[in-house]
């Protein structure tokens, strides 16, 4: 799914490893918010983890142990947010029934919440598809940049690179459709306990 054109127009193509070095750059001069919005219901990852390896056969006790070893090579980055007094939330759009690759990312965002990490759940209608030219996925770093991801047009959540962009415009645009999903989110434990019931 490639993103609507007014996103693109004043962009830059980036390939997957320019977009990881503009994540770094863009990252390194973050001064007070980062927001993350996930729209995908099921992403195929560019390396295979344990941990959903252990997952898919099964073996959930294994997976657990394995997104806590993952995810404390982020734990520099949660101290960073925390001393810097930064904003940041991942804004994740999710569908119900839950596809199985969200059931364990749901185990791996329940480790990284506790460690600090600010996840907000935006509920949408089965029905209503995901991406779209209303919801994609994107990275805003303060008022300065974003980072566009682009999974191609195979529908099948593998990203092979991305866009930049610095345009005022756009990044105003992004941050109204972000600030509009957060005020309709729910923090990630109200949203397991409401699943639970």
């Amino acid at each position: 799914m490639i993103p609507p054109e007014w996103v693109l127009k004043n962009s830059k193509r980036l390939s997957l490893e320019q977009f990881q070095s503009q994540f770094s750059g863009a990252w390194s001069r973050l001064a007070e918010r980062f927001l993350k919005l996930e729209c995908w219901q099921a992403y195929q990852e560019l390396e295979a983890s344990e941990s959903q390896d252990a997952y898919n056969r099964g073996d959930f006790h294994a997976a657990c142990g394995f997104l806590r070893q993952e995810a404390e090579a982020d734990r520099p980055l949660y101290e960073d947010i925390g001393e810097r007094g930064i904003d940041y939330a991942r804004i994740r759009l999710v569908q119900e029934p839950l596809t199985a690759y969200l059931a364990y990312e749901l185990m791996a965002y329940q480790i990284r919440a506790a460690m600090g990490e600010n996840i907000e759940v935006v509920r949408f209608d089965a029905a209503t598809q995901l991406p779209s030219e209303q919801c994609f996925d994107f990275l805003l770093f303060d008022r300065h940049t974003a980072l566009i991801h682009d999974y191609g047009t195979a529908y099948v959540g593998r990203q092979t690179g991305g866009w930049i962009t610095h345009d005022a415009d756009t990044i105003a645009a992004l941050a109204g459709h972000a600030s509009a999903l957060r005020r309709a989110a729910s923090p990630l434990p109200e949203f397991l306990a409401d699943s639970q019931r």
